[in-house]
């Protein structure tokens, strides 16, 4: 039987890191508390377009949505429009801007939080635990667990990866499920999946749909690096780095392979025509395909996320079981029930109310007998 978790942002909730619609809000609480947190310039840029663009008085700055910020930027570059006033050069660093402070504000949440994460370290063990099952030839005939995430933050990854490297019998990695390098070229603990399982080893795989903070990519070749533990993605916005492929490959041009953030933005317009989301996406295809159970995880199941619901309409089974885990109020969940269920149909769909760690708690005592 084979399960795949999908995890939204309540999943991380309980550990600190917020949910979308508290982004805007905790950027600028962190930033007046203490405004060496952010580059100062990037912080005027994003303040500025919210005040002039989207002509918001600063009393209702925390209730602005991203997606009404990113979807008119995007829709801009697209069709090389200007949009109230400014051209296409300013549009792109007001968007560089505003992923900045949504990339630090999580950063710095996650920094300041006292919340405890041993249940996502739990989650992490029990993930590991059934994938290493595949260790050998066993992969082709055993594949019991995958996760598809839509979060950004990295507190999942590394705590399987932590897992990895600190128990001896383990000999697995963290496959994204995409063509990825480590940043450190003697770093042999980095690699695809496909490559580990083909040395005897097995992978534990998180496909993240929206990208992940300790991801940064090649313009020219579209390398994926990464290196856990450290959010790359902010860290090149103040030390950039070049590709090391592609500046061996072209030495005459040394330096010019500048390797970028490149997460997936909260917008109406997604673009998922890079080539490795698009392998990311196909292989969450595949994942939720094989599927006997999908259990949500703080995942709300949005319209405004049209490409994931139409990726589980087409490819969800039509026996899946379904399981929804979610926190609310006891009494307070009919229009949850009703939203699962005008989605999946006709089927039963089984609700859990007590949040993520609670019910990583009752998967371990399961698994525990």
């Amino acid at each position: 039987m084979k399960t795949v978790y999908i995890l939204g942002a309540g999943f991380s909730v309980e550990a600190g890191a917020p949910m979308q619609a508290a982004i805007i809000r905790e950027a600028f609480r962190l930033y007046n508390s203490n405004d060496q947190q952010f580059d100062r310039k990037r912080f005027d840029i994003f303040v500025s377009f919210i005040r002039k663009q989207l002509n918001v008085t600063e009393e209702h700055f925390a209730d602005v949505d991203l997606e009404d910020i990113f979807t008119p930027l995007d829709r801009c570059l697209t069709e090389s429009s200007q949009y109230r006033g400014i051209g296409l050069d300013q549009i792109m660093k007001v968007r560089e801007s505003v992923f900045y402070v949504v990339g630090r504000t999580i950063q710095c949440l996650l920094n300041e939080t006292n919340n405890s994460k041993d249940y996502i370290n739990k989650f992490a063990n029990y993930l590991t635990k059934k994938s290493s099952i595949r260790t050998g030839e066993n992969y082709k005939r055993e594949d019991p667990v995958s996760v598809i995430s839509t979060n950004w933050d990295i507190l999942l990854d590394n705590s399987i990866y932590q897992l990895l490297q600190s128990n001896n019998t383990y000999d697995g990695v963290v496959d994204y499920c995409c063509y990825i390098s480590s940043k450190d070229e003697s770093d042999t603990t980095i690699m695809p999946g496909l490559e580990k399982l083909g040395k005897g080893g097995f992978n534990v795989k998180l496909l993240k749909l929206h990208g992940s903070l300790n991801w940064f990519q090649c313009p020219r070749c579209a390398r994926l690096y990464t290196r856990f533990s450290r959010k790359e993605a902010m860290d090149n916005f103040v030390r950039s780095s070049s590709c090391r492929h592609c500046d061996k490959n072209f030495p005459e041009e040394v330096g010019n392979h500048k390797l970028s953030p490149n997460l997936i933005m909260p917008t109406y317009l997604k673009d998922l025509s890079n080539p490795q989301y698009r392998i990311i996406w196909q292989n969450a295809g595949i994942e939720i395909s094989e599927a006997d159970e999908i259990v949500f995880i703080g995942y709300s199941l949005p319209y405004a996320d049209f490409e994931m619901r139409q990726l589980l309409s087409r490819m969800t089974r039509k026996n899946a079981k379904i399981h929804v885990v979610d926190y609310r109020q006891e009494g307070n969940t009919a229009d949850l029930e009703l939203h699962w269920s005008k989605f999946f149909g006709e089927r039963e769909i089984k609700f859990s109310f007590n949040g993520a760690k609670a019910f990583v708690d009752a998967l371990m005592l399961e698994n525990s007998n």
